[in-house]
């Protein structure tokens, strides 16, 4: 797959990934993020090990995504390794990555170090060969011990493991107001939560705040969750079959997923009816939960939706005016299942530098340090969950260490074309429900 056939699908994801950082939320604000003096030693002693003790000097180049607060929070992370090994780390951040990458890779001119939320291109880099097999660089019983294997298997190709996750954001996470939310906040099923939901219903109440636009990438709020749905009901081996395309869009599993989304967004569930949930930007959609009569009680999102509405309403505290939990289980027959996006780290030029920095950011310590930055949760399963300060984000690592498996969308995944149909066929069922044959055989033609 040539890059420039998917630098849609990245701009689209780092448009999604840019608006839910929280890199600026009320809550960071507040919060004192900066890592403790004994992790920065820590992380020092760790990038050393990870150069062999010397001072390598020289420099890595590494493009991104990054940019501003976020570009600054994760410098935090590498100023460690370069104090300690003597390495610059130049950070060339972009949100055109694909054409950049190319042109750079074209002009045999490639960066050292990728990093990019986009695991579908770094699937295809893989494929052609660009990326080093990190189980080589970093190793096998380093890898294991800090990743899960859904994580590792997430991002390997053909048994070589071509990025490492640098940090993730939880999905799956049901918002509500402690204030005025009076359901269970640990529903033991699906089926559960949404009896409640019913019973609101009946006393005219919509429960369910959902805003799926989202300009070019609208629709992909409600792909993420059905992607999820089917991920939990089905099964993370049928999930990844589908997400191959060994299983067609036309399956019971995926039908049934979709009818599950659509009990959430079905008449009088959901504020505002079909009209408000389409034209309503996701960022927006859980604003009503806090108007002085609430306009709906529940919002779907991941961890970033944290930053996002405490953006919105600043005064709210967390924990008691803003809170989550985790959706529960959609299968009995596979508990505890989470999903996760996040930006992986591959390997495109290897020297003494960029091998020293990739296997000192598969470090534990280096962990920590992402943790510290107060914006995203650490991949790696050997981080304590007391290091977060960001209540948010500490809640969400205890959820993760909790989980029986951790395992990515499979729209991250997938070629732009079928991401794109992903995306419509969640904007035409939520308008259509009733369409649901000819929408999923649109999608199947169109992979």
């Amino acid at each position: 797959m040539n890059l420039r056939s998917i630098a849609a699908t990245l701009l689209a994801s780092t448009l999604v990934v840019t608006a839910c950082s929280s890199s600026d939320s009320d809550t960071q604000k507040k919060t004192n993020t900066a890592a403790p003096q004994s992790a920065v030693a820590a992380a020092e002693d760790a990038a050393s090990e990870a150069a062999g003790g010397e001072q390598l000097s020289g420099k890595v180049t590494m493009l991104g995504v990054l940019g501003g607060a976020e570009l600054d929070a994760f410098k935090t992370v590498v100023e460690p390794f370069e104090k300690a090994t003597g390495v610059e780390v130049q950070y060339e951040g972009t949100r055109d990555f694909a054409a950049v990458l190319q042109t750079r890779v074209d002009g045999g001119n490639p960066p050292d170090v990728v990093a990019t939320p986009a695991i579908g291109e770094m699937s295809a880099l893989a494929e052609e060969g660009d990326l080093v097999d990190l189980r080589e660089v970093v190793g096998d019983e380093v890898l294991s011990a800090n990743f899960s294997t859904s994580l590792l298997e997430t991002a390997s190709l053909d048994d070589q493991v071509f990025g490492i996750f640098n940090s993730v954001n939880l999905g799956g996470l049901i918002w509500y107001n402690p204030t005025t939310y009076e359901g269970p906040t640990d529903p033991q099923s699906w089926d559960e939560l949404q009896g409640w939901a019913r019973e609101q219903v009946e006393s005219g109440v919509a429960p369910w705040c959902v805003g799926l636009e989202s300009g070019a990438a609208s629709g992909w709020p409600a792909a993420d969750f059905i992607d999820e749905i089917l991920l939990r009901e089905a099964g993370p081996e049928f999930h990844k079959r589908w997400r191959d395309g060994d299983e067609p869009w036309t399956s019971p599993e995926v039908e049934h997923a979709f009818e599950t989304y659509g009990g959430m967004v079905a008449d009088g569930m959901v504020y505002g009816g079909t009209t408000t949930v389409l034209s309503t930007n996701f960022a927006k959609a859980a604003n009503p939960m806090f108007t002085d009569k609430p306009g709906c009680y529940l919002h779907q999102q991941a961890t970033f939706m944290g930053g996002i509405i405490t953006d919105s309403f600043p005064s709210l505290e967390p924990g008691t005016d803003l809170d989550f939990f985790p959706a529960p289980d959609f299968n009995p027959k596979y508990p505890a299942v989470r999903s996760i996006s996040g930006e992986i780290v591959g390997l495109l030029n290897q020297t003494p530098q960029s091998t020293a920095l990739v296997k000192y950011l598969a470090t534990r310590e280096a962990g920590v340090l992402i943790a510290s930055t107060g914006r995203w949760l650490s991949p790696n399963k050997n981080v304590d969950p007391s290091i977060y300060r960001d209540p948010f984000l500490k809640k969400a690592s205890e959820v993760l260490a909790d989980a029986q498996g951790t395992y990515s969308l499979g729209n991250s995944l997938m070629p732009q074309t079928e991401v794109d149909a992903f995306w419509k066929a969640g904007l035409d069922y939520t308008k259509d429900p009733g369409d649901l044959d000819n929408i999923l055989a649109t999608v199947e033609k169109t992979r």
